[in-house]
């Protein structure tokens, strides 16, 4: 299904524009049955009840009838309407502004109303004649000799100064500017500065760490390049300044792109906090009223969002045939025909009918609707929330244990939701293939024990997604665990993961992938990444639990877990708890989070062992945090089982008729042995993070998946 997603921010209109919409919008009100009369609405709220009404009705009628659906900021909502306070504005307030400014979202419903289409993708179609839209972009030339604007901020001014001599100069071309980070100078935001561009206009777009580490510029390039990529990459050349392809924060490289999301985390950590104490002096009563407490939790909110796309922005920027560093751009333009060059004609995925097929069939109904889940993922399985079981079990002396089951998931283990979330990635490189003549996909390298990987390589196998992972194992793994990898499609490379901590460029090189993609550090380098098991993480805290037991290894899962939970906790400041969330605030609060882990490499836990774990300091820092902030139960710790535990752990498990591997058992086991020290009465819950399937039973369901999907 066609899905048209609005999102939020601010945009600047001209009142030619907003004249030729209210006339449109009232015309078409008329002739669905409104009553009013255009004067009706220049005065008081009530008047507008109608015209809201029947708005909505449209909508949900313009969706049944094109089979599509409109989305805010990635939700479907029952009912898509603007508020009344916006429809003052545009009908009287600013009637007469001659620029006014709207939300983005309730502008674009107004043209889904009026025009069927978005104001983007109105501007973006051919004009046709006769059409009042046509007017607007009247004043541009219509020459076919390419003209370019030169996006970039202030402190690049220099730069953008030479580029623009010599196109002047050298290509006798026309250029303007358009700088990001000035009020005076910008055209509007990346959206706006798109969609008035003409047929022969591209954008040059300088991309340097000051236009990274600007909140609007990099808010409005990722909201851009991830909604409008067809419009990106047929009108922009991007040019690399120096300080992102050299040093620190080099954005080829993964740590260097670590670095830039470093610097947001920061950020918000300093938001957060100013926040929270503002919050302590004030009291809740009072900050719920307060609208600048409310500015700087929507700021932290817009800005986590820029943390956690900046990497797929960035790799799609990266990706593009029109990137050039900065250093050679005066040596491969020598004219205007090279600097076109760096325009790719689209190129239809249709051209290649297995990766359109692949691109279609990866289908993400929802980022944080409980009632259209993602996981598993279909049309091969049937999305569920919560998408695993939790039962009681019996522990000897304990009154309330619950067991959080991942071994029902399709590999067995809850890394089939990081699997998920790599194959939403590779739905993004696919776009890319509408640029680019491709005859394969771009390889993935991972460090794993087994779970991982083969939870990534059987989502590639269930989406006949045509690559092998490769991955890198210690040398010592068991060799039924290194010939399942093999049997189940992986390409196995072998070292000595004990000698030194391995980056990323020497994963790429241990396992042949010079120019792949490695995903190792994308778990475990980041404590504020919280989309690998986000779902997971809402499943387990509306639990509700007391203390919650949770195996560690890499840490992803339980730092994940904790996120979540800082999120609700203010979250709740403002009432606005994300809608998977069915707990109690006060309860997170004051459940404990107790992770289980092991710092024996000769230990039964063998998917918990790593011999470096670079982040670790940084994880005990984050936990003393949270219990800083009360925001977690004061035993939120990180411990190391004992290993007679496990074993004890295990035959609890065989009794019950578990399915486990050791490893997801740790849980079980350090409840056990700090049984003397916790209270008997509690509710528990202990996360069972599942038992690998081996090769043959996953390609044994791989074939009836594919038979069943045949029948449907």
């Amino acid at each position: 299904m066609t899905k048209i997603d609005l999102t939020k921010g601010w945009i600047k209109i001209p009142k030619t524009e907003l004249d030729s919409l209210r006339e449109t919008i009232f015309s078409q009100y008329k002739k669905n049955g409104g009553s009013q009369q255009l004067e009706d609405f220049n005065t008081h709220l009530p008047n507008y009840d109608e015209l809201i009404f029947i708005i909505k009705e449209q909508l949900n009628q313009f969706q049944k009838d094109k089979s599509l659906q409109i989305l805010i900021d990635g939700i479907q909502l029952a009912n898509i309407s603007p508020g009344k306070t916006f429809l003052k504005h545009l009908f009287y307030t600013k009637k007469g502004v001659e620029i006014a400014q709207f939300q983005k979202i309730n502008v674009n419903i107004c043209y889904l109303y009026a025009y069927g289409r978005t104001r983007e993708e109105l501007r973006m179609m051919p004009k046709m004649g006769g059409n009042k839209f046509d007017e607007l972009d009247t004043k541009y030339s219509t020459s076919n000799t390419p003209d370019f604007v030169l996006s970039f901020t202030y402190n690049n001014l220099n730069e953008a100064r030479k580029v623009e001599n010599y196109l002047k100069q050298n290509l006798k071309v026309k250029v303007e500017n358009d700088i990001r980070n000035s009020p005076m100078f910008s055209k509007g935001s990346i959206s706006d500065l798109f969609s008035r561009l003409k047929s022969n206009e591209y954008v040059i777009i300088f991309i340097s760490r000051d236009y990274l580490q600007n909140e609007d510029s990099v808010e409005h390039l990722i909201d851009f390049t991830k909604n409008n990529a067809d419009t990106y990459q047929r009108k922009a050349i991007n040019v690399l300044l120096p300080d992102v392809y050299d040093g620190e924060y080099n954005v080829f490289s993964t740590l260097g792109k670590i670095a830039l999301s470093v610097h947001w985390k920061l950020h918000i950590e300093k938001l957060e906090k100013a926040f929270a104490q503002i919050v302590e002096i004030m009291g809740d009563e009072q900050t719920e009223k307060n609208e600048t407490l409310l500015e700087i939790s929507k700021k932290i909110e817009r800005i986590k969002t820029i943390k956690s796309d900046i990497f797929d922005m960035l790799q799609r920027i990266t990706g593009m045939k029109s990137t050039i560093r900065y250093d050679i751009f005066f040596q491969k333009i020598a004219s205007l025909d090279d600097l076109v060059h760096f325009i790719p004609p689209q190129i239809k995925l249709e051209q290649n009918k297995e990766f359109e097929n692949i691109y279609h069939s990866i289908q993400v109904p929802s980022t944080n609707n409980p009632e259209n889940p993602e996981f598993p993922p279909k049309p091969y399985y049937t999305p569920k929330f919560p998408a695993s079981k939790t039962i009681e079990i019996k522990i000897p002396g304990f009154k309330q244990v619950l067991l959080k089951d991942e071994s029902t998931n399709p590999t067995g283990t809850h890394k089939d939701r990081f699997a998920w979330e790599v194959v939403i990635k590779y739905k993004a490189l696919l776009e890319s293939l509408k640029y680019k003549k491709l005859k394969e996909l771009p390889q993935i390298s991972i460090i794993s024990s087994g779970g991982a990987a083969t939870a990534v390589q059987n989502l590639f196998n269930v989406f006949d997604i045509p690559v092998s992972l490769k991955v890198l194992i210690d040398k010592n793994t068991n060799a039924d665990i290194k010939n399942s990898m093999k049997k189940i499609g992986c390409t196995i490379y072998e070292t000595d993961l004990g000698l030194k901590l391995l980056k990323p460029e020497d994963i790429k090189q241990y396992t042949d992938n010079k120019d792949g993609i490695d995903i190792t550090y994308r778990e475990t380098m980041d404590p504020n990444l919280d989309n690998y098991y986000d779902w997971l993480s809402y499943e387990i805290i509306n639990q509700k639990a007391d203390y919650c037991f949770i195996p560690f290894g890499t840490g992803d899962l339980f730092i994940n877990i904790l996120n979540i939970v800082k999120k609700e906790y203010f979250n709740s400041f403002l009432h606005n708890p994300d809608p998977r969330f069915f707990g109690s605030v006060e309860k997170l609060k004051s459940c404990h989070f107790i992770a289980a882990s092991t710092k024996n490499k000769n230990t039964q836990l063998d998917k918990l062992y790593s011999s470096f774990l670079p982040t670790f300091n940084e994880y005990e820092n984050f936990i003393t945090e949270l219990k800083s902030c009360t925001c977690v139960g004061n035993k939120t710790n990180i411990h190391y089982v004992e290993e007679h535990f496990v074993s004890k752990a295990m035959e609890i498990a065989k009794s019950q008729q578990i399915t486990f591997e050791p490893s997801g058992l740790a849980g079980i086991a350090l409840l056990l042995q700090m049984q003397d020290e916790l209270p008997k009465d509690k509710k528990i819950l202990i996360v069972n993070t599942g038992k690998t399937k081996s090769a043959e039973v996953l390609m044994n369901e791989l074939e009836e998946i594919r038979n069943k999907h045949k029948l449907n």
